[in-house]
């Protein structure tokens, strides 16, 4: 974090997550609660806690004796710093400018997005989505300051508009108790018999600031946009590193994709800030014996989209059995390659159609790089010789997904197969040809062939070739 945002006409966007204390903790939704830092009594309940009975304040005892099967946590601030700084990094799927706010909110510029996402209330719907889907609960509103953004999120107003004079006038019913000031001039204010905003602000300047000092009209002038409000920016690592330690163990692989889940919509929002692709995931899972296990998981081509790495990392996990429980696990990239846009045609139908290199991927993880690899070409007429198979397909992506000459099969046999000596088979019937390739002389692999294109009686298409000799051969069949 090492440059400032200073202030202009803009929109902000403040996220409160009041529950962020418990849900860095929590594997998964349930009945579960934050302890007081003495340990006697609930200071954050689930919502599953809360419709089982349960609420803030409740000793230990009398939680167990209505919900036996609470879980309940201690507070580690160190892990909420964590989770704050990895939605510090989701966050950057929706704006380039991200303010922390430990220990539990995020501020977001968000008038420069406004366009690109199709309108404020579009942006805020795919973050909420996102948000529940990962699990967190949040209050939110919009301001055109910082601070006015901030004090209606922390209020509970969860609103989002755009218009500076709705904006002032919801902040002018605002109560001054949710305004953040010492509390001897909340008293003061109290006694004055001033309740709401809009009371302070009918008093003249000159006498807020002889009765309060100085500094609480420098306050209202940051919170109304009179004076700049500069931001402090959240400047995203070189590297993309993300340590998950669980509050349980965990003896069943799958149960790792919730907050594999978190991690990965963090590095969605860490990529794209970025505009990087990533190329290879390591996952460590960290056992209880102190050991470990590391999987590499790669995409063929590079990917920044979470559900992509969410589903290579799910088959990976299939897979893998675990002879002791799981205590924590780790997600690092260090792969990366620049993201290339690519132009659609507006009117395209297959837009949306599956990437090929999200199906190569799922194929390597799921059988294996060896068993699966890409094939680049080769400067060679002959058709056995114009291929070779790359042992390291992540490397050779721009080579693998070049393009076959025209007229050639999709599937090449690994070797010719003779069909006759000198006349075709009657349900054999050529169609195009004969394309002549003659090649090899400098290597005493010479080949003299007159390529056809034939079809079947049943409809196949096969590529075929007669040679020197006059023999007849299939050498590969169209799809």
């Amino acid at each position: 974090m090492n440059r400032l945002a200073t202030e202009r006409e803009s929109l902000w966007l403040y996220l409160h997550f009041s529950q962020l204390a418990l849900e860095a903790q929590q594997l998964e939704a349930g009945i579960a609660g934050l302890l007081d830092t003495r340990g006697q009594k609930l200071e954050l309940c689930s919502y599953d806690a809360v419709q089982a009975g349960l609420e803030p304040g409740m000793a230990i005892a009398t939680a167990f004796s209505i919900c036996p099967e609470v879980e309940l946590f201690h507070p580690n601030p160190e892990r909420v710093q964590q989770q704050l700084e990895a939605l510090a990094l989701w966050a950057g799927s929706f704006s380039a400018q991200v303010v922390l706010y430990p220990p539990e909110g995020l501020l977001l510029e968000v008038a420069s997005m406004l366009d690109y996402f199709g309108g404020l209330n579009n942006l805020w719907q795919q973050m909420e989505q996102r948000l529940k889907r990962l699990g967190f609960q949040v209050r939110y509103a919009t301001g055109h300051t910082p601070l006015a953004a901030r004090l209606l999120a922390r209020a509970g107003r969860s609103l989002v508009i755009e218009g500076r004079a709705s904006h002032r006038q919801v902040l002018q019913m605002l109560p001054l108790s949710q305004l953040e000031l010492p509390a001897k001039q909340q008293d003061q204010l109290r006694g004055m018999g001033l309740l709401r905003l809009e009371q302070l602000h009918a008093l003249p300047r000159d006498a807020i600031s002889s009765r309060f000092g100085v500094k609480l009209l420098d306050y209202l002038d940051r919170l109304e946009g009179r004076r700049p409000d500069p931001q402090v920016l959240f400047e995203p690592p070189p590297i993309f590193q993300q340590f998950h330690e669980f509050s349980r163990e965990i003896e069943h692989s799958l149960a790792l994709l919730f907050p594999l889940r978190r991690i990965l919509e963090a590095l969605a929002g860490y990529l794209q800030r970025r505009e990087l692709l990533a190329q290879q995931l390591i996952l460590t899972l960290v056992e209880r014996d102190g050991g470990h296990q590391q999987h590499d998981i790669g995409h063929a081509s590079g990917s920044a989209d979470d559900e992509t790495w969410l589903e290579l990392c799910k088959l990976r996990l299939e897979q893998v059995k675990l002879q002791q429980p799981i205590l924590a696990l780790q997600v690092e990239v260090e792969r990366f390659k620049t993201s290339q846009q690519q132009s659609y045609d507006l009117f395209d139908s297959q837009r949306h159609a599956e990437d090929p290199m999200d199906l190569l991927s799922r194929l390597q993880v799921r059988l294996g790089e060896a068993a699966v690899q890409p094939v680049t070409l080769c400067a060679d007429h002959r058709p056995e010789q114009s291929w070779q198979l790359k042992q390291h397909p992540q490397k050779a992506v721009d080579n693998a997904t070049m393009p076959l000459p025209k007229g050639r099969p999709g599937w090449l046999l690994k070797s010719p197969q003779r069909i006759s000596q000198h006349q075709l088979p009657p349900h054999i019937e050529l169609k195009t040809g004969p394309e002549r390739i003659s090649s090899g002389w400098w290597d005493a692999q010479q080949v003299r062939r007159d390529y056809y294109i034939a079809r079947w009686a049943d409809g196949r298409h096969g590529w075929l070739f007669r040679d020197a000799q006059g023999g007849w051969y299939l050498h590969g069949w169209f799809g």
